[in-house]
């Protein structure tokens, strides 16, 4: 799908989704890995390749033995990736099972591939399976890459640091951290690009975890009046989260000081936000995805490295001043990055559930619908400029 003002690729899966993530790109080139989630039907790995020069999709399909209800890419492994996914255990219990997979590409004859692409776009191939991590009667709902030798685990009730050795196919429990209040589950967690920390939220609650001590270092009781359901850390300026709920609302939090709440509000959505997420090198750029069908664009330039290199570090006796001259400034410098709605992509049909940006273009991103719609997507050209330029 294409236009002349704004160009955009979809790829359909003819099945239920509703988790992806970026890999890690050898080549350059854009790749996602999507998992499908149907109950009664064979479920299936899609990676997708993204190729800016034809703009267009290639994808690789391989089958995966279970419903897939999210999916995590190694950070150093392009070819390796953790599913969390439920499995009936002697054809009465249901139990959701985190397992590490390798990918291994079937080689076809060149003509043959070149003929496959032309009519299909689509390759196949297999998974190995590496290690599972013995969570016993625990529900695992997410795994966190902290390394290729550590990951972590978030269940229902507990968040669990392995120590895992891919080559001898083992996972060793190292720590875990108990959910502070049970009347609740842990949704979903992300870990501080900036320290050894993890942040989890659970019910309307806020709370991290030094990974050494396994200690608290920081928590937001009633964080506000409904529920979490998406959390991520700005990989660029320490103490800085975002989180969505079902109020509609986007937060942005600076953890040092929480008394005053967000530091940040954002609604420009009608439902749900099922995902929120950083732009990896310009942090001014956040995603946000709800079960309004809709993907929005947010600039929180204010609050963000962009503001530093604008006006260098700024004091908090300054940080009013500051906020009048931006009005001022934006009024006479109209080309000037500001904040609020860059732009609301309404391409999707039924609920996105989450949105990822490319791990090697800082202008592309991928968003996906529970109907297994995805659809690639950049970042204004306009708002590329303004950025680049300021």
């Amino acid at each position: 799908m294409e236009s002349a003002e704004h160009r955009s690729c979809a790829y359909g899966l003819r099945h239920q989704t509703r988790c992806l993530s970026a890999i890690k790109s050898t080549d350059g080139k854009s790749r996602f890995i999507i998992g499908t989630q149907e109950l009664l039907k064979g479920n299936e790995i899609h990676l997708l390749t993204f190729d800016e020069d034809l703009f267009e999709i290639t994808t690789t399909i391989l089958s995966h033995p279970h419903e897939i209800w999210d999916i995590s890419a190694s950070k150093d492994d392009f070819d390796l990736f953790f599913t969390c996914y439920k499995q009936v255990i002697d054809g009465k219990k249901i139990q959701n099972t985190a397992s590490l997979w390798r990918t291994r590409l079937e080689k076809t004859d060149p003509e043959e591939q070149d003929l496959e692409r032309i009519h299909h776009h689509q390759a196949r191939g297999e998974l190995e399976h590496v290690l599972s991590l013995d969570v016993g009667d625990g529900t695992v709902k997410k795994v966190i890459w902290q390394d290729g030798t550590e990951v972590i685990s978030v269940e229902d009730y507990r968040i669990c640091i392995w120590d895992i050795n891919i080559k001898q196919g083992t996972a060793k429990l190292t720590g875990s951290i108990e959910i502070p209040d049970r009347k609740f589950k842990f949704t979903s967690a992300v870990l501080n690009p900036h320290a050894q920390e993890v942040v989890a939220i659970y019910g309307r609650s806020i709370q991290g975890w030094n990974l050494s001590s396994l200690k608290p270092t920081f928590a937001i009781t009633d964080a506000q009046p409904s529920l979490l359901l998406c959390i991520d850390y700005n990989p660029n300026r320490p103490f800085q989260i975002a989180t969505g709920g079902d109020d509609c609302k986007v937060r942005i939090w600076d953890v040092r000081d929480t008394s005053k709440g967000p530091i940040m509000s954002i609604q420009d959505h009608t439902h749900w936000v099922w995902s929120v997420a950083y732009n990896k090198f310009h942090d001014q750029l956040v995603l946000t995805s709800s079960s309004d069908c809709q993907v929005n664009l947010q600039s929180i330039v204010s609050i963000s490295t962009g503001a530093d290199y604008k006006y260098g570090e700024i004091s908090d006796a300054e940080e009013e001043d500051t906020d009048k001259d931006d009005d001022a400034q934006e009024q006479t410098h109209p080309d000037l990055p500001s904040d609020g709605l860059i732009q609301a992509f309404d391409q999707h049909e039924d609920s996105v559930y989450q949105v990822a940006w490319s791990s090697v273009d800082p202008w592309l991103f991928l968003s996906l619908s529970y109907d297994g719609r995805a659809v690639m997507n950049q970042v204004p050209s306009e708002e590329k400029f303004k950025i680049i330029m300021n």
